[in-house]
């Protein structure tokens, strides 16, 4: 799949539906910032602390992207991160939606 390994998968029904919605959204265009666009070749890939992180080439309008994802119960590691954009300014984005998402906001949540 375009966000991990497959070859370790144990749930062949659960990752064949992962595949099917992939292809679904890849034949309409709907993947193309997060999966790239057809023939769009990574700039860095490499697993980092059970998470494989994947660069792509700047968004044509200079938006910071980043797509972050993993099933916490699959019986393999399916922590991705993918960017695009200047990895220090990606960094920042992420550390202030962390930061956001730390809040607990008006539903005490």
């Amino acid at each position: 799949m375009q966000t991990h390994d497959d070859r370790d998968a144990r749930l062949p029904g659960w990752l064949d539906s992962l595949r099917e919605k992939a292809d679904a959204m890849i034949a309409v265009g709907e993947s193309q910032i997060t999966a790239g666009k057809p023939g769009e070749k990574p700039l860095v890939e490499y697993v980092r602390a059970g998470v494989r992180v994947t660069q792509l080439p700047d968004d044509e309008h200079g938006i910071l992207r980043l797509s972050i994802g993993g099933h916490p119960a699959a019986p393999f590691d399916t922590a991705y991160l993918v960017f695009r954009g200047d990895r220090g300014q990606c960094q920042s984005l992420l550390r202030r939606a962390l930061k956001a998402l730390e809040y607990s906001g008006a539903n005490g949540r």
